[in-house]
């Protein structure tokens, strides 16, 4: 076999995972979790609680959701009849909240894995449920970490030029 498949296969998501947890609780505004994930260079993060548990992730793509919902409410009624938006305005099952917090926006659905899994079991959990980060858990259901698809393509890359 392969060196590189090797290592790959012997990595763990401790290995590669993000330890400096940048998180964002669920009572902020979104223009303040917006400057923080602006400030922290990244594209979403977990959601935590007042004691600190994960209940949620926050995403670029929440942010869209959010700039979509406020263009529909600033049209002009009637504006749809001529130029329809492109977008579903409620996603799905998702209804337009009543209040600029991060809770409001958040995907409640936190996907995550333990420290000590194979990352190939990480990035199958990500292709699967078609999402970028996997919040790594302690066993209070705190953020100990993170594990984003660039971890994993970094990690690609480090096992290839070994």
């Amino acid at each position: 076999m392969n060196s590189a498949i090797e290592r790959l296969l012997s990595l763990r998501v401790s290995d590669v995972m993000t330890r400096d947890v940048i998180t964002v609780s669920a009572s902020q505004a979104m223009p303040v979790a917006a400057a923080m994930l602006v400030d922290s260079r990244i594209s979403g993060a977990p959601v935590v609680n007042e004691r600190g548990r994960c209940v949620g992730v926050i995403s670029a793509a929440d942010f869209a959701r959010r700039a979509v919902w406020a263009a529909a409410e600033a049209r002009p009624k009637g504006a749809d009849e001529c130029c329809p938006l492109s977008s579903d305005e409620t996603d799905g099952d998702r209804h337009r909240p009543a209040t600029d917090l991060v809770a409001s926006y958040m995907s409640p659905a936190v996907h995550s894995m333990n420290v000590g899994r194979p990352i190939m079991e990480a990035a199958r959990q990500m292709c699967q449920h078609h999402v970028h980060r996997l919040v790594v858990l302690d066993d209070d259901g705190r953020p100990a970490g993170v594990l984003t698809s660039l971890d994993l393509v970094a990690a690609l890359i480090a096992a290839i030029e070994e």
